[in-house]
Order: C-alpha cells, then sequence, then structure tokens
C-alpha cells in the first residue's frame, strides 16, 4: 500500500502542515479555500490504512501533524481559526474517506460545541453544512452510524432548533438547516420523531407568514417556504408503526380543505359558477357576512395562522396550491393513496374564476365593495399561474394515466389564456401545461377541439415574431421592404403586433422558450388534417422567420393536408435545408435512401444484380476474405488491361488512377474510355453471350440496336468474365447518361468504317426507366421519385377552405 503513496503528495501534505501552523491565525481565512483544494492531491496518503502507515515512519508522521494542527484549530479561541477549520476539516474528511472517517468523533464533537457558540452565521452555516456531509457519508456503513451519527444527531438537531429562535438567526442559517433536515429525516426518522412537534411549529410558522404580517420580526423569503414546503411533506417519515401513508393522506386532505376555505373568503367579491364534483361545501357565511375586507379568523384544517386583506389571502392560497405540489413532486418511502378528484376539483375552482374581459362582467356580489373586488382581479393572474404549476406536476408525476382528466382542464386553460394572456407569467405557464396535454391526448382531439385551441396557437406565434419597430431596428432599417403589407393576394409576411402580445420574448426568456417548445408540439402532437389552414400557414411562417429548426423539422415532417384540388401543399424542406445545411437530422431528410457505395469487388456471378450491390445488401460476396478481395483486385486490374488492350483503348489510369467519386453527385466522374466501353457493351443473358458480343464488336460486326436500358444498366462489362469484375459506370450514371451513338476503337479494317478507322454505330436513346436511386441532382427534377413542391408566397388557400375555417 505504502508503494502506492506517490513522494508528492507527502511533499504537499508536509507543506500543507508548515503553511497551516506558521500563517496567522487573523489570515487562516484567506487560504482556507486554497489550502482545502490542495488536500485532494494528497488522497492517497490521508485515505491510507493504519497498518501501511505505520509500515512507514514517515507517512505516519506527516499525517499525524496535521491531524493534530486541524484538531487545535477546532479549539482555537478566534472566529478566524475554527472558521478555517471547518472548511479543512470538510474537505480532510471527503479526502480521506473511511479512514478519516471512522476516526472522527472528536472533530464531530468539536462542530457541535462550535454550533453552540455565537459565532457569526457563516461559521454556523458552514458546520451545519459539514456535520451534514459527515452524517452522510456515514450512511454506507452501519457501524460508523452507530459510532457517529448515532449519538451526535440528537444533539445536532436540537442545538439548530435552538439556534433558529433567537434573534441572532440569519437568513441563510434557516435555510441551510431546514435543507439539512429534509436531507436526513427519511435515513433518520426516529430520531426525529421526538423532534417533530418543534419542527412542525417552525414549519407552520414559516409558512403562515405574510407580507402584511405585523406581529413578525422576520421576513420569510421564497426559497425559505420552498424548503418548508418540502420538509413538511417529508414530516410523514417521522409516524409510527409504518403509520407514514396514513400521515400523508390526512396532511393532503388537509391541505385541500384550507385551500378551499381561502377560496371561499378570497372570491366573496364574485359569484362563482363552480359547482364541485367532489361533495365540496361552500362556506356561505363567508360571502354573508361582510367585514371590512377578506380574512380569516382562526386556524385552518391544516394549522396555518389567519389571514387578514386579499393580497395576504393571495398569498395564503399560493402557500397551499406548492404545498399540494410539493406533496406531488415529493418521493415516499412506501405507497400513497393521491385522491386527484379532491385536486382537479379545487384546480376547477380556480380556473373557473377569471379577468373579465372587455364588455364581459362577471356575477358581482353587491355586499362587498368595488375595491375589494377590483383587488381580487389584480391577484388572479398569479394565483392561476400557481395553479397551472399544480397541474404541470400532476401530468409529470401521473404520465398516461392524466388523460382522463387532462383534456376537460384544458377548456379551463384556453379560458383563462384568453382572459389575462397580457400577463407573461400565465404565458408561460399555460403554454408549459398545454405542450404536456398536447403530448397525452393531442394526436386524439377532433377538429372542433383544434379549433377552441387556436387562441393559444395565435399567441405562441405572436409572442415568438418580433414586433415591426423591433425587427426595424434589429435589421438597420433594412426590414422596411420586407415588413410592407403586400397585396392582397399575397400573404402578409409582417408579424402582427397586438396589445395581447406584451414585450418582445427577448425581455423574457422564458417566455421564448415556452413558446418555441409549443410550437413544435402543435406540428407534431396534433393530427394535420385537424389543423384550419390559416393557423397552419401562419405556424410555418413563425418557424421560418424564427429560425426555429426544430419546428421547421417538426412541419416537414408532418405535412398539412392536400387542398381540394388534390395537389400538394408547400414543403418547408428548402428552406430548412437552406438555413441548417449542417444538421444531421436536415440530411436525413434529404437522403432518406442514399445507398451504400461499394468500394471492394463485387461478385456478380454469385448474386443478383439490382444496380446497388447483392441482395443482401452487402459490400462483399459471402464468404469472401479480405485476401480474397485482394487478389480478386489484382486479377481484375490484369482482365482490364488485357480486354481493353483487346479493344484498343488499353490506358492503365483510366482504372487505376481515377480519382475518388463524389459520394453526392447524381453523375459520377468517369474516364472517356470507361464510359466508351461501359456503354458499347451489348445485354445479354448469359456469359457466353456477352464474351460472343464483345467479340463481335472488336471485329466491326453490327449489334443489336433494341437492347432495353434496364437489361443494358444490369451488364456491366465484368459480366463478361467467369470469376473476375471490372467496375463499371454508376446506376445513376448508367440510366441517365446513355448516349445515343456508341463509339469503339479498333485496329482491323472493316467495310462500313469510318476515315478514322472507327466502327459508329448508331442506336435510339433508350426510354428513362425510373430507379431507386437517389442522388443530389435529381431533387425537384421532373421525372424524380422524389418530387419536391416549390415554396411560394403566394395564399394557398380557397374560398372553399375560407368558409370551412370560419366555421
Amino acid at each position: 500500500m505504502s508503494s502506492k503513496i506517490s513522494p508528492q503528495s507527502i511533499a504537499t501534505l508536509r507543506a500543507i502542515s508548515y503553511r497551516t501552523s506558521s500563517t496567522p491565525t487573523k489570515q487562516l481565512p484567506l487560504i482556507a479555500g486554497q489550502i482545502a483544494g490542495s488536500l485532494w492531491s494528497c488522497k492517497d496518503i490521508l485515505s491510507a490504512s493504519a497498518d501501511s502507515s505505520k509500515a512507514n515512519s514517515e507517512i505516519a508522521t506527516v499525517v499525524h501533524r496535521f491531524k493534530t494542527s486541524l484538531s487545535s484549530l477546532l479549539q482555537d479561541r478566534t472566529i478566524e481559526g475554527r472558521w478555517a477549520a471547518v472548511v479543512l476539516l470538510k474537505a480532510t474528511i471527503e479526502a480521506g474517506g473511511i479512514e478519516v472517517l471512522s476516526k472522527s468523533n472528536a472533530w464531530v464533537r468539536y462542530l457541535l460545541s462550535i454550533l453552540k457558540k455565537p459565532d457569526p452565521p457563516t461559521t454556523r452555516n458552514l458546520t451545519v453544512i459539514t456535520l451534514t456531509r459527515i452524517f452522510i457519508l456515514t450512511w454506507d456503513y452501519s457501524n460508523v452510524v452507530r459510532e457517529i451519527t448515532t449519538p451526535a444527531l440528537p444533539g445536532f438537531l436540537s442545538t439548530c432548533l435552538s439556534n433558529l429562535e433567537k434573534e441572532r438567526c440569519s437568513a441563510s442559517e434557516l435555510q441551510t438547516v431546514l435543507g439539512a433536515f429534509s436531507t436526513l429525516v427519511p435515513r433518520h426518522p426516529t430520531i426525529f420523531r421526538t423532534h417533530e412537534a418543534q419542527i412542525r411549529s417552525l414549519l407552520l410558522k414559516t409558512l403562515s407568514h405574510t407580507s402584511s404580517a405585523a406581529d413578525s420580526n422576520f421576513h420569510y423569503t421564497e426559497s425559505h417556504k420552498a424548503c418548508a414546503q418540502h420538509l413538511f411533506v417529508l414530516l410523514h417519515h417521522c409516524a409510527p408503526k409504518q403509520g407514514g401513508s396514513e400521515k400523508w393522506d390526512e396532511t393532503f386532505k388537509a391541505t385541500i380543505a384550507a385551500a378551499h376555505t381561502t377560496c371561499d373568503r378570497l372570491f366573496r367579491s364574485v359569484v362563482e359558477d363552480w359547482r364541485s364534483t367532489a361533495d365540496v361545501q361552500k362556506d356561505l357565511s363567508a360571502s354573508i357576512v361582510s367585514p371590512s375586507e377578506a380574512e380569516l379568523e382562526g386556524e385552518d384544517a391544516l394549522g396555518l395562522r389567519g389571514w387578514k386583506g386579499v393580497y395576504a389571502g393571495r398569498e395564503r392560497l399560493l402557500i397551499l396550491l406548492g404545498t399540494l405540489r410539493s406533496h406531488l413532486q415529493t418521493a415516499t418511502g412506501g405507497n400513497v393513496p393521491v385522491r386527484i378528484g379532491l385536486v382537479v376539483d379545487l384546480l376547477a375552482r380556480v380556473f373557473s374564476l377569471t379577468v373579465p374581459a372587455g364588455a364581459e362582467a362577471a356575477k358581482i356580489n353587491n355586499k362587498i365593495s368595488k375595491d375589494e373586488r377590483e383587488a381580487l382581479f389584480a391577484v388572479l393572474p398569479a394565483t392561476h399561474a400557481a395553479a397551472l404549476e399544480l397541474l404541470d406536476a400532476m401530468l409529470a408525476r401521473f404520465g398516461d394515466a392524466s388523460a382522463s382528466f387532462a383534456q376537460g382542464l384544458l377548456e379551463l386553460i384556453i379560458d383563462v389564456h384568453r382572459a389575462e394572456k397580457s400577463d407573461p407569467e400565465v404565458r408561460i405557464v399555460a403554454y408549459k401545461s398545454v405542450r404536456n396535454i398536447l403530448e397525452l391526448v393531442g394526436p386524439s382531439m377532433l377538429k372542433e377541439d383544434i379549433t377552441e385551441l387556436a387562441p393559444i396557437m395565435r399567441g405562441c406565434c405572436e409572442d415568438l415574431l418580433p414586433t415591426e419597430d423591433e425587427w426595424k431596428t434589429a435589421t438597420g432599417g433594412i426590414a422596411n421592404g420586407m415588413l410592407r403589407k403586400p397585396q392582397a393576394s399575397n400573404i402578409d409576411l409582417a408579424p402582427q403586433t397586438t396589445k395581447a402580445s406584451g414585450s418582445h420574448p427577448t425581455s423574457n426568456p422564458g417566455l421564448d422558450t415556452a413558446a418555441r417548445a409549443l410550437l413544435t408540439s402543435l406540428f407534431t402532437d396534433i393530427n394535420p388534417p385537424h389543423m384550419p389552414r390559416k393557423l397552419r400557414v401562419q405556424m410555418e411562417r413563425t418557424a421560418v422567420l424564427t429560425r426555429h429548426k426544430d419546428a421547421l423539422i417538426a412541419c416537414v415532417m408532418n405535412p398539412a393536408k392536400k387542398d381540394v384540388r388534390g395537389l400538394l401543399q408547400t414543403s418547408l424542406l428548402p428552406l430548412l435545408a437552406r438555413d441548417f445545411p449542417d444538421s444531421p437530422e436536415v440530411e436525413a431528410l434529404l437522403r432518406p435512401r442514399m445507398p451504400p457505395i461499394t468500394t471492394n469487388a463485387l461478385n456478380l456471378s454469385e448474386v443478383e444484380v439490382d444496380g446497388y450491390g447483392s441482395e443482401e445488401g452487402e459490400d462483399v460476396v459471402n464468404g469472401a476474405t479480405p485476401d480474397d478481395t485482394d487478389r480478386a483486385d489484382e486479377e481484375n486490374d490484369d482482365l482490364t488491361s488485357g480486354l481493353l488492350n483487346a479493344l484498343g483503348q488499353n490506358d492503365s489510369t483510366a482504372v487505376t488512377d481515377q480519382e475518388p467519386e463524389d459520394l453526392y453527385s447524381a453523375t459520377p466522374r468517369t474516364t472517356d474510355t470507361e464510359a466508351e466501353v461501359s456503354t458499347s457493351l451489348p445485354a445479354s443473358s448469359g456469359r457466353e453471350d456477352q464474351l460472343s458480343g464483345i467479340k463481335r464488336m472488336a471485329s466491326g460486326e453490327p449489334t443489336d440496336s433494341e437492347t432495353s436500358a434496364k437489361r443494358l444498366r444490369a451488364s456491366p462489362v465484368a459480366e463478361a468474365l467467369a470469376n473476375d469484375v471490372v467496375p463499371g459506370p454508376d446506376p445513376a450514371t448508367a440510366q441517365t447518361a446513355l448516349p445515343t451513338t456508341v463509339v469503339v476503337s479498333t485496329d482491323q479494317t472493316q467495310s462500313g468504317a469510318g476515315h478514322d478507322g472507327t466502327i459508329v454505330t448508331t442506336q435510339p436513346a433508350p426510354p428513362f426507366v425510373p430507379d431507386n436511386s437517389y442522388a443530389e441532382g435529381d431533387v425537384g427534377s421532373d421525372d424524380s421519385d422524389f418530387e419536391m413542391p416549390p415554396l411560394t408566397l403566394e395564399s394557398d388557400t380557397d374560398p372553399e377552405d375560407e368558409e370551412e375555417d370560419e366555421e
């Protein structure tokens, strides 16, 4: 073991010990972070076993000296010395592992004593973090848990709770302690059980706090309340005799009851249209009795203190909705019953009351003042945003099981968005919720349901498109011509600016992210035939103008329906390829059937020739080895030279010194000799017929001019050989670039030969035979089997379609 310890580690630890002891205590906090970073390089010497340390006296001396100096710092009288000691102790235990952890009993006692001293809040925060880290590291060793954690944890809990009740407690210390309790309570529920009442009282005090409370000298932030909600849910682990499930259910129902009680007081200025589906009875006395302002006297079902005022009631409702969300998001130790019907009923009540828009008037309660009603309308957007976050938590937790109630809540979300779309937070959460619901029920939605979703779809596009003034500013005035109103026959490419669109999305990155995600989901999760054509055009225009790659890919992969004339709709594939030429997704869309490029010789006598390779789709003949392939290549070169010599066209560079072919070219480069020989061969069914055809061509005899293009393509020059292959032309070349005149050079004098010693044989150009091969040069051609409709900016709507959309 000692042989694995590097001399550098020993030297580093010796230098750390010297620097710690020689530096004045007042200056230790300045270098504590640097020393803690250097301790990780001494991991091998700190984690060395006791036997190996004894075997090497030098290692034992260095380690003992460092631990002694660290213990002295933990008992130092100065605040700076203790602060630096806590930092170095945490780094030492993490680097030393079980060898240091198992011998840290004395250090844990020193830390608990520091926690009781009136040190600054930063020292207590670091002490709480260090002790929590030590307790976590002991979980893998049951004997260390018994020796360190079990004796020290009760004192740790009592000391932390005592510090939180003192005036010197800071906001950061409260959040650190709540986070430490949340980490430790699931693993040590029996130890926390004795302090459960005290912890619950602290949490209820934190959650009951409102901004208008005058009896509190401490301000609880949103982070404090979020940590308190999480710990409040985890307290069900402390229930005795496997009663955690019942305790969780009891807290869950009490939270819902408290939320309904708050709604009774908060919504009293209007007459609600909501009717409970879970037998929840409204408190009618809240609307009959008319005090000066809305308030709740006494504690609610959860144990939270009362509140007074609309804004305080709004804060209480947000706390209760957040607590329900924590119940759904926090893992439990066992199975718990989740009463989804109660949650859906509460969400329906919250969503049913919206801010009246325009001439629409809510049913008001004349017994309540107008000021309170206007204050209620002012706090509704934030309340609806919290309710939508709770809905998202339900959808994330239950997944596909949420389909039974998701579409029913979608109608309420549409109403909320229509009434409160001026609030950016409402739009952000609404887009997220609609996207999650579409992933569940989008493909099964009817055309009528998609039409009702149109306001959210238009709002998504408006949030992504910049306003006219912002576009002009971004383009330096160049956009004047682009944003000019075109003729009535063309689509208006100018982004529509409405009052509901609010500010530019760059001022709210969360809004831009949510809108972009929803736009992609609208293309993928909605059946294209059910999409109104005007909305489809607006969505496509938005995806193009914002260069939204994911939305463009989704649009191309989910094309719009055909019109009444049966014509193909406009495709955005050319624009997608232009804007994102290097994207692998775009490459896959452009070349979905790219054949494999054969690099080795094929034995065409043993496979069926189809223009691309073997019938099994392999590049080499089954059973062939690399050595056989190399020998075949050498024999092919010799036979090719002999054949070209017989034809009088021998050129060694024609076959062996070719440049690499362009894999994406429709007509790969070939030499003149190669083209002449490959196109001069007649199509024969047998090998010997092909040999005789070659001899007739060499002797000047006429050839059959009625050879079809398909047979000609399937008969390269290597088909004439018994066991060898000569590379032939590319299949695309064989079918698209066949000459009408075949020229074969010869040295023999024949009747009918030209003056230059060549035989001229005229053939009619064979008809084009469609092939499955695909290349870049064939895209968009008239005869291509991968026809791409052109992109036009003209209106693609008909009067009939407009009438259909209006209906």
